[in-house]
């Protein structure tokens, strides 16, 4: 395994790790003796038997490219390498298309969409370096199944999710000759601040979340980790360009009701 300078046999870049997915997910990777850098406007706290010992914090903006770029240079001055970067950052506004605010559109836009693209694409230089094609370097996304039905109240950031769906599946075919895989998580509604704030903006919005999947539970933020984590593990080193539903098997349903 490949020592990065930093303590640790693998680094790990997780935008919005402070909260919801991608605070577990830095948990989990912390559990798994991963090295972690979060970017994200709040600092990171978690659960108090993690080893924070590996847990790196660089404020930012995602809606700033200068703040996205100042982030990868201090995270290029303690490790050569990265193996790992994982978009989670996200920003939900609900409401119907017409009443939709330019700011709310933009901001939605800035966060769910061009973020990842911009954090992505600032990351390259230290991916390729830990990059083959026999053991790539992983990229995971956290889209929607928003992005994937489309949904009454919440078209714009079911738009955005869409874009942010294509996005990765592009740069998983032009970075594929880099070693680098690109693959996104599509969550149903999950047990998050987020998901509680656009349940809050429904009550006047008239957007309703999806509820409990077939399987009778909405998801937790492990569901979601778990299959971060596997996208990100050995045995799915030749999985790339896929949008996986992680919904309990929300969307089936409603493609049959």
């Amino acid at each position: 395994m490949r020592d990065r300078g930093t303590g640790s046999a693998k680094v790990a870049v997780v935008t919005g790790g402070a909260g919801g997915i991608g605070r577990r997910t830095v948990e989990r990777l912390l559990a798994a003796d991963w090295t972690v850098w979060v970017l994200d406007l709040n600092a990171p706290t978690t659960a108090a038997d993690a080893d924070v010992s590996r847990l790196h914090h660089a404020r930012c903006d995602l809606r700033h490219s200068d703040e996205v770029i100042d982030a990868f240079t201090r995270i290029a001055t303690a490790t050569e390498a990265i193996d790992a970067l994982v978009c989670s950052a996200g920003v939900v506004k609900v409401g119907d298309l017409e009443r939709t605010s330019i700011a709310d559109a933009e901001l939605m836009f800035a966060v769910n969409v061009m973020g990842p693209w911009l954090t992505i694409r600032e990351g390259l230089p230290l991916l390729r370096r830990s990059a083959s094609s026999d053991d790539p370097a992983r990229v995971v996304v956290v889209g929607s199944i928003a992005g994937i039905r489309p949904k009454v109240a919440s078209g714009m950031y079911g738009a955005t999710k869409a874009a942010l769906h294509v996005l990765a599946q592009v740069y998983a075919v032009e970075l594929a000759p880099s070693g680098i895989t690109v693959n996104a998580v599509a969550p149903g509604t999950t047990n998050t601040g987020m998901s509680a704030a656009a349940s809050e903006q429904g009550t006047d919005s008239g957007f309703r979340v999806s509820g409990p999947a077939p399987l009778g539970r909405i998801a937790e933020p492990d569901d979601i980790a778990d299959a971060i984590m596997f996208l990100l593990g050995d045995q799915a080193r030749f999985i790339n360009g896929v949008v996986l539903p992680v919904d309990g098997g929300t969307r089936a349903a409603y493609d049959n009701r």
